[in-house]
């Protein structure tokens, strides 16, 4: 593809960079990068758009404030949101009451999982397994912070294998805004002594394409994430 250096103004970059913004922000909401993936690496995505690095890290930037993309030091650059309206939808969530956010989960989380267990491809199992490799890991060497980001991604997981993209939108709004009502102590530590707990279930649920039990233990899962906010007694099950 030729590059596009040759488009520049007088003003510098910013028509260059305006195109690929542009051309980024498309590809997120016609799915080829879906919410939680990485992006390809610079020079990968500089040779894909035309562009060298300056320009290139210039729209990057202007995305990553815009809130549609965040970089994890070391680990590359992912898609946080679908368009400004998730965004702004996550800033209204910040602050939320947990047990209510739980409530919203509800009316998410377990219709997801229905849609997962039918619309589940190999690509989805793998990014499920990958997660819940990680959050047993992090759980059993204590790991809170690290337990949380994979819980969150084997949720968001779980998500994508429904192929919503609105459905992922929405969940991604709450997954970056109100990550305390994802984990707990009491569930890591669930997760580190159970050789199988309620996500390994769900991931079952899902590999095995029945709906209905992916929907009961996406809603059991909930509901121990409640008891753990209350501080009530709870199962032998998983967060």
């Amino acid at each position: 593809m030729p590059s596009k250096e040759g488009t520049m103004t007088v003003n510098g970059r910013r028509s260059v960079v305006d195109d690929a913004i542009d051309d980024i922000r498309l590809r997120i909401r016609e799915g080829e990068w879906g919410l939680g993936d990485r992006i390809p690496p610079e020079p990968e995505l500089g040779k894909a758009l035309g562009l060298s690095r300056a320009p290139l890290r210039e729209a990057l930037r202007a995305l990553v404030h815009a809130g549609l993309l965040v970089t994890r030091q070391g680990d590359g650059t992912f898609v946080a949101a679908v368009d400004e309206q998730e965004v702004a939808l996550r800033k209204g969530l910040q602050g939320a009451d947990r047990l209510e956010a739980i409530e919203v989960r509800r009316s998410l989380d377990i219709p997801a999982a229905a849609l997962a267990a039918q619309r589940r491809d190999q690509e989805d199992l793998d990014k499920l397994q990958d997660a819940l490799d990680r959050r047993r890991a992090a759980a059993e060497a204590h790991d809170e912070d690290g337990f949380r980001l994979a819980d969150i991604d084997f949720h968001r997981a779980v998500v994508g294998a429904a192929h919503n993209q609105l459905l992922a939108g929405i969940y991604g709004s709450l997954a970056e805004s109100i990550d305390g009502s994802w984990t707990s102590p009491e569930g890591l530590n669930r997760a580190a002594h159970a050789e199988h707990d309620s996500h390994d279930e769900l991931f079952d649920a899902i590999r095995d394409r029945s709906t209905q039990d992916a929907m009961l233990v996406a809603g059991a899962i909930l509901d121990n994430q409640a008891s753990d906010l209350e501080g009530k007694a709870v199962g032998s099950t998983g967060t």
